[in-house]
């Protein structure tokens, strides 16, 4: 795999756009996709955000926040960026995760998710979807899969991840 520093993910949801922005930033959808958790957002520029940790996330020596963060940008339900540390990476420096929702006829909704890497570039295999998503490392691709899943069919493709 190439180094790939800022890492550009697109995907076409048959929602509408504020189910997909809710998905996001409301506990009660992102505990049920991706690794699961609820979040906690001040939306608003500069204020903190956290993805806390699931049960089994606990389990394998995380503690009680998966990815912490500030945000630097928010438009409801077009774009949310953000500073973005994860808690098993804290000898790195935070990157800046951008969600771009764009709202089509017919409830269709365009998802663009930009990570750049580029402050820590080693990590870019590792949210590329490095490994198995049951070791943990389906990244990126896994979780934008996850939430199509959920968002048109009410169901995670592996079930509740908790």
């Amino acid at each position: 795999m190439t180094e790939n520093n800022v890492q550009i993910y697109t995907v076409y949801i048959h929602a509408p756009a504020q189910k997909v922005w809710d998905a996001i930033t409301q506990s009660q959808y992102t505990t049920r996709w991706g690794y699961g958790g609820a979040v906690d957002y001040g939306l608003s520029a500069g204020a903190e955000f956290k993805h806390l940790t699931t049960p089994a996330m606990r389990e394998m020596g995380l503690g009680d926040v998966a990815v912490s963060g500030t945000v630097v940008e928010v438009d409801p339900p077009r774009k949310l960026v953000l500073q973005w540390q994860p808690a098993w990476h804290q000898d790195k420096p935070a990157t800046q995760v951008t969600w771009e929702i764009t709202a089509y006829p017919d409830d269709v909704t365009k998802v663009v998710l930009t990570h750049d890497l580029s402050d820590a570039p080693e990590l870019g295999a590792e949210f590329a979807g490095g490994s198995e998503p049951a070791s943990g490392g389906g990244g990126w691709p896994w979780a934008l899969s996850d939430l199509k899943s959920l968002l048109e069919t009410g169901e995670a493709m592996a079930g509740d991840p908790a």
